[in-house]
């Protein structure tokens, strides 16, 4: 199920990519270059989501968006058949501008709770209390001189040393995007268990 929804995650963002108005800077309102790569994290999901919902209704009937956590206020960003729990995040090493985004490593790699990184989203939702399976999906965009597969193989190394066990994993790329900075990446998703 985990790989399906990589690779459709992959396909649809390709698909949306040619389709959605301009992102715009949440403070000033100014819009960003065309293309779903300025995107937000939430609207670009429910983009994507609602394309791969248009795609294959049958496989994607039962999926849900911002479920809230049986033992938390948070809420889990995708939610397929009440059977897979999925956390989704960015890996977006530019702006919009071409500036760099000095945040980046502490958003997929900080292993404190209180930075809501990718590396602990594996903790988080392991401790959900949700029954079923459960995944951390992320998209990225690859970079010439910031390739995707080098912070990956990070998140890799420190989650299995101190989070999780990444129990599957499955890949798709994406490319072909229209903005002239974030054209080309991957989807990648990891299937969690427990450590012990």
């Amino acid at each position: 199920m985990l790989k399906s929804f990589v690779e459709d995650f992959a396909k649809s963002l390709e698909i949306v990519d040619k389709k959605v108005s301009p992102a715009k800077n949440a403070r000033t309102g100014e819009e960003y270059d065309k293309g779903i790569g300025p995107y937000q994290e939430k609207l670009l999901i429910e983009h994507v989501v609602s394309n791969m919902k248009e795609e294959n209704s049958e496989l994607y009937k039962d999926i849900q968006l911002e479920v809230k956590y049986p033992n938390d206020r948070k809420r889990c960003d995708v939610v397929l058949n009440n059977n897979l729990f999925i956390e989704v995040k960015a890996v977006r090493k530019m702006r919009n501008n071409g500036i760099h985004e000095e945040f980046l490593v502490n958003h997929i790699l900080s292993p404190y709770e209180a930075d809501h990184s990718f590396l602990t989203d594996t903790k988080k939702l392991l401790e959900s209390g949700f029954e079923g399976k459960k995944a951390v999906v992320m998209y990225g965009y690859d970079y010439p001189d910031f390739p995707i597969d080098l912070i990956l193989g990070c998140f890799e190394l420190l989650s299995e040393k101190y989070f999780c066990k990444l129990a599957e994993q499955y890949e798709h790329p994406f490319e072909g995007l229209i903005h002239p900075i974030h054209k080309k990446g991957k989807v990648k998703g990891y299937l969690l268990d427990n450590l012990n």
